[in-house]
Order: structure tokens, then sequence, then C-alpha cells
């Protein structure tokens, strides 16, 4: 599984028990986000009023939003139960995916978050249409329209995991920016006119409260040892994807970089990219080499073209769930392209969900700091 394939979630979310740590939000002096009762009038209905709109994208994002934004408050030791959160269909005008099954758009809840001034509400929302699958770049442009027009928000985010776009991003990092590159390859989506373009907000939220929230932040170290990264590599290679075979003959040692390294994972950081765009393509990218992106993924700048035309602000926070992988081993061999997008994959399905955590945390920050 990897960003490009962990995009359609047909049931909602399990929530409680989370594998993901309990947040102690008073410990950095914070309150909660606090979900928001409201009256469900089906899934062709307009959504509620909101002040922003907080979009993410794949099952892991999903979990991890749902936690932070509404289970993620410190459990007695005593809580044994087991809770399905049933998030709220939305498909108001909404194609049908193409073998995809049921309608898009997506599923949504509503929170208020107390910031510095004054609480904000947001809507949350799982979106099912995605830039690289049916109905291409018009069917997410038509969402973010719609959602804009329902819930008169005056600012968007888009937040999920990305690809790392220099070996300065560990795993469990996050990069937030204001803009976003388009990369299209495919025919679809090539008529929109859209590729090499570059969108940016002319606004960026306060980053004031980013330091105490990555107290809270999860360090991948805990998890992605070098035990543990052996074990997820053998069980790759195990795989019956072409990709898998071709890891075959690498080491751990052969894949292994700063980027991943156990060492270098123990405390994640939120970093600003205001200004510098992400890259956003319609296929799989990774990259074996720096680059000028603040991070790689698969939607947003469609997300920023298509508030922009509606006069509402964005901005992109994304959390580094698949690191930077070399093209080559320390000895000079050569790493198949299949082989290296087969060990993105395998470290996005192990930890995707970990570093998405990361990335919520990070964003509820922006929002509770202004």
């Amino acid at each position: 599984m990897s960003r490009f394939t962990d995009f359609r979630i047909m049931a909602p979310v399990r929530t409680l028990p989370s594998v993901l740590p309990p947040i102690d939000w008073a410990s950095i002096g914070a309150h909660a986000p606090v979900p928001v009762s409201q009256t469900y009038k089906g899934p062709d209905a307009p959504l509620p009023a909101a002040d922003i709109v907080m979009f993410t994208w794949t099952s892991a994002e999903w979990s991890a939003m749902d936690h932070v934004f509404l289970h993620g408050a410190v459990q007695a030791e005593s809580e044994t139960s087991t809770l399905i959160h049933k998030w709220l269909q939305y498909s108001k005008s909404a194609p049908t995916g193409s073998n995809q099954g049921g309608k898009l758009w997506g599923y949504y809840q509503l929170v208020d978050i107390q910031g510095e001034e004054h609480k904000r509400r947001v809507l949350l929302m799982k979106s099912d249409s995605h830039l690289a699958h049916p109905p291409w770049i018009n069917g997410l442009e038509q969402l973010v329209k719609d959602v804009v027009k329902d819930t008169k928000a005056k600012q968007i985010y888009s937040i999920g995991t990305a690809g790392g776009a220099s070996l300065n991003q560990r795993l469990g990092d996050v990069a937030i920016t204001n803009s976003g590159k388009f990369g299209l390859e495919l025919k679809e989506n090539m008529p929109s006119g859209l590729n090499g373009k570059t969108v940016e907000s002319s606004w960026f939220p306060s980053l004031s409260l980013l330091p105490k929230a990555q107290q809270l932040f999860f360090p991948l170290s805990k998890l992605a040892t070098q035990a543990n990264l052996a074990s997820v590599l053998e069980s790759a290679k195990n795989g019956k994807h072409r990709g898998d075979q071709d890891l075959r003959p690498f080491s751990l040692d052969d894949l292994l970089n700063s980027a991943l390294d156990p060492a270098n994972l123990n405390a994640p950081k939120a970093v600003s990219f205001k200004g510098t765009p992400l890259y956003t393509t319609d296929f799989y990218f990774i990259t074996n080499a720096d680059t000028n992106y603040a991070a790689l993924e698969m939607d947003d700048a469609v997300v920023g073209y298509a508030a922009k035309k509606a006069s509402v602000d964005f901005v992109f926070v994304r959390n580094i769930s698949d690191t930077l992988v070399p093209a080559k081993t320390p000895s000079n061999k050569v790493i198949p392209d299949d082989a290296r997008e087969a060990w993105s994959s395998a470290i996005y399905d192990h930890y995707g969900l970990f570093t998405s955590f990361n990335g919520a945390i990070a964003a509820w920050a922006t929002i509770a700091g202004s």
C-alpha cells in the first residue's frame, strides 16, 4: 500500500482503542477540540457552515484525523470500550467513482477549536475524490467548489501524507506550505492546461504554537528501530509484486539513509516552507536526490487552484510518511525504480498512520495558535 493506492474507504473508520497515543492537551496548556452536535439530513444535504474546511485523503490520514480531533484526549486506565465513530457521508451532486463503488465525495465531522482569541469551527472531511483517480482533476475541483459554497469557509487546509523532498526531511517530520506546483502525466488531466503551473495563497497561518505542539509529536524512533525496519524489508521482499521481487537482492544497509536512520527520528519537527511549492503529481512520485520542493504529494495544487478561484485562503500541512529513497547503494549498485517504489510503499504502509498523527497535531496548532 502507498499514498497512491490507499485512497478509498467505503466504511466508517474504527477508532477507540487506538494504537496512537492519547494526547495530554493540558501538558502544553491547550484545550482538546470539541465535537459539534448536528442534525444530519442525509448525504445529499448541504454541509453545515464552518470557518475552516480541513481535507484529508487516505485511510491512514483519516484515522489520525479522527484520533487527534475527536478522540485524542487522555483516557482513564479503566477505558476498555471500542467505538466505531460514524462519520457523515456527503455526496451532494457527486458522480460515482469508476470501479470503486458508491458515490463520491466523502465523509465529514464538525469540531470547534479554541484559538488564542476566539473559537474556530472546523469541518473535517475525508475526501474520496483524487487527482489521480476518476473523475480526475475536474472531480476534485468540483468537490472544493461545492464544499466552499455550502460551508462559506474562508480557509481551506489539506493535510496528510507526503514523500520527502530532501534528506533533511525525516520520517515523521511535517512540512507546512501555502504553494503547490502541478506535475501531470495522465491524459485525463492534461486538457486542464495546469501542468507545470504553480498556485500560491497570500495567507499563511500562525506558527506560534508549533514549538509546544511538537512536544506531542510521536517520535518514529519508538517504532522504526533497526530491527523493525529490517523486519519491514523482509516482509516486503515476500510480496507478490514485481517491485517486491526486485527488493530481494538488497539489505537494509543498502537502503538506509539519514532520512530514515532511527538515530535521526527521535525529535520530529514541523517546518515552515512558506512560498516554497510542494509538488503535486497524478502519478506516484518519489525522489532519489534533494529537490527544491516542500514535499511530494498527489492532490494539493488542485485544492489550492480551486480555493483561489473561490477567493478562499489555503494551506497544506504534509507529514513525511515515506522518505527519499536512494538510487544506488553505498557500494554504488543501482537500485531499480520498482524496488525503490516497493520500499517506499512498505515504509508508508507501516509508519504512515504515526506520521499522520504528527501532521494532524501540527494542523491543529496552526488553528489553535491564531
